[in-house]
């Protein structure tokens, strides 16, 4: 089965404040999938790196640092800002790390969003913000909608790699 890469997915935007509690519910999942997913892979398993790519313990403070960068983007919203920050990327590599910690600072992220959201007034979801690369007016709610898409893309990686290296 093909993946579509994640730069050349077609992404829509302008959701409704009222769509905020379903993905929100995505997102709430996203580390109990991930847990359910590696618990039973070794070391040398989570930082297997299939090809050069990402392992899957770089896959999962990937998903933490953009947890922070999207933390940073609704204040930005929050303030008006006419265009969000970009997203600069420099990973860390999370595969010396304890597979515990990586998932703790992706769930302490990923928390921190959460109640974020849920803190946010019906104008707060209303406010946007230009993305740089995308070029779209995105609302807190189009954010967490992306992130929550942006999760399954890499929990599709996760799941590949992990087949690989159990077969």
């Amino acid at each position: 089965m093909t993946e579509k890469p994640w730069f050349e997915r077609q992404l829509k935007f302008g959701y409704e404040p009222e769509l905020l509690p379903y993905f929100l519910v995505r997102l709430e999942g996203t580390p109990v999938r991930i847990k359910t997913m590696v618990q039973s892979l070794n070391e040398q398993q989570l930082s297997h790196k299939p090809n050069g790519k990402w392992s899957i313990k770089e896959n999962i403070g990937h998903l933490a640092e953009v947890d922070a960068i999207a933390n940073k983007r609704i204040d930005e919203m929050l303030a008006q800002a006419p265009v969000l920050a970009p997203a600069v990327f420099e990973p860390q590599n999370y595969n010396p790390w304890p597979l515990k910690e990586v998932i703790a600072l992706f769930q302490q992220n990923r928390e921190t969003n959460l109640k974020k959201y849920q803190s946010l007034s019906v104008d707060d979801l209303r406010q946007a913000s230009l993305h740089p690369r995308l070029k779209v007016l995105m609302t807190p709610v189009d954010l967490s909608w992306f992130d929550a898409e942006h999760d399954d893309h890499h929990l599709v990686k996760i799941k590949t790699i992990l087949q690989s290296v159990t077969t």
